[in-house]
């Protein structure tokens, strides 16, 4: 690789941020980086996402497994965890439902269990979980073979997956940097500079950019405040789904006419919350959704404006002066947003 990997640009944002971003989203939120070259420049990235980083002074002369066990060392001596995922920094797009699903199997996995191992298409994947004591088996393993010779040691449970091909990919040579790259275009979330360099590819107006970033602030801080209580979902995809709602506000049919133009970009994921924005066609089963939040977010604001749904659809069924499908669906889809938004109030405790 010619690069640092851990400072390689994916959407916008450095690898190491799309790491501890995907740890986050599946709701894991006492994280530990362990850094060795270029450790200053690794902190000015971590340290303002609120990670605990641990620096190996001595990376140039030990291997992985060296830093593995100063992490788990530094993770023990703050008290005894519950578990352990473990992540390598280059393997930055692990799904939340992956993560879900290895949180739900900690809890349910038999006595005397060890480490979680994860499989997707029958290949070991990441991240895997320790438990129990685990953390301290690994410490006291002084065999052969590294992190691997550790693992064949302790009673392991293997966890199917369901397709995540992001706990799989890695970037050790350019080639994989680039599907990296591409994987991350079609399934994840941008930065706000990515947003903001496509807000004057679409010459949008400034106003519709104000909205748009509004949407996404709320939408990002909704999504964080559902994760923080358990929920697993993209906050970023969430965030940047927001940002990039109205793209194409000047266009016919500006839902379409964005998620065309982001598809084209290799944007998959954020082409299908920009194309369901503007309202729901199936009621969605939750909140807890990157588009439904994306939706419900946009329903409550007003050019940049935060305003109730009360008001919001109050203006829209004002227009509507006789009785017509339209002012039907009107309340339809004021009905749902106030379903969620319900939700949202239950599960957080946040009142909006």
């Amino acid at each position: 690789m010619d690069g640092f990997k851990p400072l390689m640009e994916l959407n916008g944002f450095p690898m190491i941020q799309m790491t501890v971003q995907s740890l986050r989203n599946g709701g894991v939120g006492d994280i530990t980086v362990v850094v060795g070259r270029l450790a200053d420049e690794m902190r000015r990235v971590l340290l303002p996402l609120g990670v605990t980083v641990v620096e190996n002074a001595d990376y140039g002369v030990t291997d992985m497994f060296a830093s593995v066990r100063m992490g788990l060392s530094h993770i023990v001596e703050r008290g005894e965890p519950e578990a352990v995922f473990f992540l390598p920094g280059d393997i930055p797009l692990v799904s939340p439902k992956t993560l879900e699903a290895l949180k739900r199997r900690a809890l349910g996995a038999a006595a005397g269990t060890q480490v979680l191992l994860p499989l997707v298409d029958g290949r070991t994947a990441h991240p895997p979980v320790f438990l129990g004591d685990g953390v301290f088996a690994v410490l006291g393993y002084y065999g052969e073979g590294g992190l691997r010779g550790a693992f064949s040691s302790m009673a392991t449970e293997l966890v199917e997956l369901s397709e995540d091909q992001g706990a799989l990919v890695d970037a050790d040579f350019r080639e994989d940097f680039e599907r990296l790259g591409a994987y991350a275009k079609a399934h994840k979330g941008v930065s706000v500079k990515v947003c903001e360099r496509l807000y004057e590819e679409a010459l949008l107006p400034a106003p519709v950019r104000r909205h748009c970033l509004a949407v996404g602030n709320l939408a990002g801080w909704m999504a964080e405040r559902l994760v923080e209580k358990g929920a697993c979902l993209d906050v970023e995809l969430c965030r940047s789904g927001g940002f990039l709602h109205d793209i194409c506000r000047l266009s016919p049919d500006h839902e379409r006419a964005g998620g065309r133009l982001l598809k084209e970009m290799g944007f998959e994921a954020l082409a299908r919350i920009v194309e369901g924005h503007r309202g729901f066609g199936a009621e969605p089963e939750s909140v807890c959704e990157e588009g439904v939040l994306v939706c419900l977010a946009d329903k409550m604001i007003l050019e940049e404006r935060r305003v109730s749904l009360r008001e919001r659809y109050g203006r829209a069924l004002g227009k509507c002066l006789e009785e017509s499908s339209v002012k039907e669906r009107i309340r339809r889809d004021f009905g749902i947003c106030q379903r969620l938004l319900n939700e949202f109030e239950v599960m957080t405790g946040e009142r909006l």
